[in-house]
């Protein structure tokens, strides 16, 4: 008897020199030092990981922290999904009324641009040279002066919209310059016409959800660059992807209609992107293989150049943000995808 009590008490305790099982903290942060340590990663400036509202890790790289902004690259794509979204709610904008902004064009709607099923011609391939794209020569070329015109005039076959999609920067920038165009139709001053829509978007979008530091750049015509020039720090990235986690609401306030974020991760043409969001279903022929390999399935993320990311998963509750400057797109996306799947299996 006196045997068996004490083969039991054994068991219950733990063995010599075996430690308890880590934590979830203690391996995000092995997560966290993998991901500084991966060459293929580039640099990591920041992880953030959220569940249920409560943050499980914050990290930053050397001169990073929770209030260095960050440029967004495309993620910008997702934040101007939600302004229009706060213009459907608050000021009764129509999506599917044909847009004003492309001459000679009287079929591409909003909903067409957003879910970048415009037809309208555009390369954002950066062959031979990334300065050849028409992304480049947006941002940093001809096109700066008025990213809208630009975008808006491309040469190329045009497609019926809605049945083809094809990857555009410039077609945020037609949504920015439409966006503005329905709100201010009498502000023809690039001056004024910017000051009232920075305006606009804090008092309902930033404002609302929180997200104090972001901002978008502005075209020397007075349209803010949708596509790619949002800036924001790590936890305001956070605070957008949370709203689409929440269905557009933030503490009971609704700032985006019901069903837009269903909106946004629903497919249209191509199987892994919805409206301004990519998605982790399954890969489509447009946009190659998903970023976790399609599990979870309700995934779907907002992505931007050098491994920019903002991730919601509604099955976990799970939101994470990822930034960093990741110049190797081949090696780097699917190391910053493993990344993130580690993440989800501690968390899970």
């Amino acid at each position: 008897m006196i045997r068996r009590r004490l083969l039991v008490g054994l068991a219950a305790a733990p063995l010599l020199g075996a430690g308890r099982p880590p934590s979830p903290a203690a391996d995000l942060d092995a997560v966290w030092r993998q991901a500084v340590a991966d060459p293929r990663q580039g640099r990591t400036d920041a992880l953030l990981v959220i569940r249920n509202g409560q943050t499980l890790m914050e990290r930053y790289g050397a001169g990073q922290g929770p209030d260095v902004r960050h440029v967004s690259w495309s993620m910008a794509k997702a934040v101007t999904h939600a302004l229009v979204g706060a213009a459907v709610l608050n000021d009764g904008l129509d999506i599917d009324r044909p847009v004003g902004v492309i001459p000679g064009q009287h079929r591409v709607t909003l909903r067409h641009l957003l879910t970048l099923t415009d037809g309208l011609p555009w390369d954002e391939a950066r062959r031979p040279v990334a300065v050849a794209s028409d992304a480049s020569r947006l941002l940093f070329g001809e096109g700066r002066f008025d990213v809208a015109r630009f975008a808006a005039s491309r040469p190329g076959p045009r497609r019926t919209p809605g049945t083809h999609w094809n990857y555009s920067t410039g077609a945020y920038h037609l949504v920015a310059a439409e966006l503005s165009a329905r709100l201010f139709p009498a502000l023809k001053a690039p001056g004024a016409r910017r000051d009232a829509m920075a305006a606009w978007m804090r008092r309902r979008l930033f404002a609302p959800a929180g997200m104090d530091s972001a901002l978008f750049e502005f075209d020397p015509a007075g349209t803010f660059y949708g596509g790619s020039l949002a800036w924001a720090t790590t936890r305001d990235f956070a605070r957008l992807a949370d709203l689409y986690l929440d269905d557009g609401a933030r503490d009971g306030a609704r700032i985006l209609p019901p069903g837009w974020a269903r909106f946004a991760a629903t497919a249209t043409v191509e199987p892994s992107y919805g409206a301004g969001w990519w998605l982790e279903g399954r890969p489509g022929p447009g946009a190659g293989p998903t970023l976790l390999g399609g599990q979870p399935p309700d995934a779907f993320h907002a992505r931007g150049l050098d491994g920019q990311v903002a991730m919601v998963i509604p099955s976990r509750r799970l939101v994470i943000v990822r930034l960093g400057y990741t110049p190797d797109a081949v090696t780097g996306w699917p190391a910053i995808g493993g990344c993130l799947r580690r993440i989800i299996t501690v968390v899970s």
